[in-house]
């Protein structure tokens, strides 16, 4: 790992992929410019969207500020490559067109990335119980990901070593996670603000909608970065069994019960864990029976 001697300079671009974008695309870009500290610059990559004359059209009325860039269709990797190499902050902030920043954010991840260690600084996009892990090793970033890409701010020399997101299309939708765990494979150090930074807010249809997608790009993820990183087969398949368990929860949640008991057959397989098995079995519950255990769960006062 080669880390600067000396702190990097607080300057940091934006880097915003947009496709179908259209509809939120304005709300991203306010609360980039509302930001306390604001951007040295930003730059919105349309990634051959359908709309992107009204793209265009948004992107006019921040004048000289906002820089677009236009690609074919690639996927949000290579848009944000595409975004980053022409980007010239010491700094790169990512922000998705459908989510967007609380207006201290990027003074609280700079508060942070003082050390000449620190690659990454991500923090919370909603509301959540459980805090963040205050620093992230790769150990347990392996086991799961809490980082939100629109809540990223990474330091340039590391998002190069690492050779940028791997624009491989069967990893879309994990892309970002591949990333994360390739930069904390190099030694970098990742931390996290506590406090909500942002607002995750995925459009309908967006990639992080499509359950069963995004369980694939986690799959082939894990035994591609696994391989990368000369994990043994039996960590791998951990990985992978812990991805079906998380999206099998997720589809049954989403009351898809074919596809949840689809997702949750291996681990029931493999590896008959009490929760798996009473996931599966949920899978065969009347979904108008779980929704009203739902209901009635919601109900109780919370402790």
């Amino acid at each position: 790992m080669n880390a600067p001697s000396t702190p990097a300079p607080r300057d940091y671009s934006v880097v915003i992929p947009a496709y179908k974008a259209a509809g939120t695309l304005a709300r991203a870009l306010d609360s980039v410019f509302a930001q306390g500290l604001p951007p040295a610059e930003t730059i919105v990559v349309d990634d051959g969207s359908p709309d992107g004359e009204e793209i265009e059209a948004i992107v006019a009325r921040y004048g000289g500020r906002v820089t677009l860039l236009r690609q074919r269709n690639q996927g949000p990797a290579a848009a944000r490559n595409h975004g980053c190499r022409v980007a010239r902050g010491h700094w790169i902030a990512f922000l998705d067109a459908d989510d967007s920043w609380l207006p201290a954010k990027l003074e609280r991840q700079l508060a942070l990335a003082d050390d000449a260690t620190v690659a990454l600084v991500h923090g919370r996009a909603r509301e959540e119980r459980a805090p963040l892990p205050p620093v992230l090793d790769l150990a347990r970033l392996w086991e799961r990901n809490r980082i939100c890409t629109s809540m990223v701010l990474v330091r340039r020399t590391a998002f190069e070593a690492a050779g940028g997101f791997d624009e491989d299309p069967a990893l879309i939708g994990a892309e970002d996670y591949n990333l994360w765990l390739r930069i904390a494979a190099a030694g970098w150090t990742i931390r996290a603000v506590q406090e909500r930074i942002g607002n995750y807010t995925p459009a309908a249809g967006s990639i992080t909608s499509q359950i069963e997608r995004c369980a694939t790009s986690e799959i082939y993820n894990a035994e591609k970065i696994g391989a990368l990183l000369g994990f043994d087969a039996d960590r791998i398949e951990r990985k992978i069994l812990s991805i079906r368990t998380d999206f099998g929860r997720h589809l049954l949640y989403a009351r898809d019960l074919p596809a949840a008991r689809r997702m949750l057959a291996g681990p029931l397989r493999r590896r008959p864990r009490p929760g798996v098995v009473q996931l599966w079995c949920a899978t065969f519950v009347p979904a108008a029976l779980l929704d009203l255990r739902r209901r009635l769960r919601s109900r109780r006062p919370a402790r």
